[in-house]
C-alpha cells in the first residue's frame, strides 16, 4: 500500500476519556501523536493516545501531494508548542518489512507501523494495542 505518513511526536502524554493531559517524564515514557496518511485515493488524520491507548481517525477526503503542506502546517497551528518531532515517510508499500524498517531507522523510531489494509498506516510510540475506545465531542 503506498502512501506518505506525515508523523508528529508530541512531548505529552493524554487521555481523551478522563480529559487529562501530562508532560514526559523521561526518554522511556509513551507519548501522543499526531499523523496524516496520505494515499492515493485517500488521506486520514490519526491522533493518538499514550496514556490508555485509545485512537481516533478521521477521514479527510481524496489524497493528494498538497495534503503534506497542509498536514505539517496545520500540526504547527494547533500542536506546534507540543511537538517534539516530526517526520515525513513516504512509502512505496508501507506493507514491505525491509522498506518500514529502512525508512524508520532514518528517524530513530522504532519500526511499529500498523496498517488498515486499503484504508491507511500509523505508527504505534509502543507495543501495545490501539483501538477506538472515545468519541471526540462535537
Amino acid at each position: 500500500m503506498q502512501g506518505t505518513l506525515v508523523l508528529a511526536v508530541l512531548n505529552v502524554k493524554s487521555s481523551y476519556l478522563r480529559d487529562v493531559e501530562e508532560s514526559l517524564e523521561g526518554k522511556d515514557d509513551i507519548p501522543d501523536t499526531l499523523q496524516w496518511w496520505i494515499g492515493p485515493e485517500s488521506a486520514w488524520r490519526i491522533k493518538t493516545f499514550a496514556l490508555d491507548h485509545d485512537i481516533h481517525v478521521y477521514s479527510v477526503g481524496p489524497g493528494s501531494a498538497e495534503l503534506v503542506e497542509l498536514a505539517q502546517e496545520n500540526n504547527a497551528k494547533h500542536y506546534g508548542e507540543v511537538i517534539a518531532c516530526q517526520h515525513i515517510l513516504a512509502f512505496k508499500d508501507c506493507e514491505d518489512t525491509k522498506e518500514v524498517r529502512r525508512l524508520f531507522k532514518k528517524t530513530g523510531l522504532s519500526p511499529r507501523l500498523e496498517v488498515a489494509t486499503g484504508r491507511f498506516a500509523f505508527w504505534k510510540p509502543d507495543d501495545a494495542k490501539y483501538r477506538t475506545q472515545s468519541q471526540p465531542k462535537s
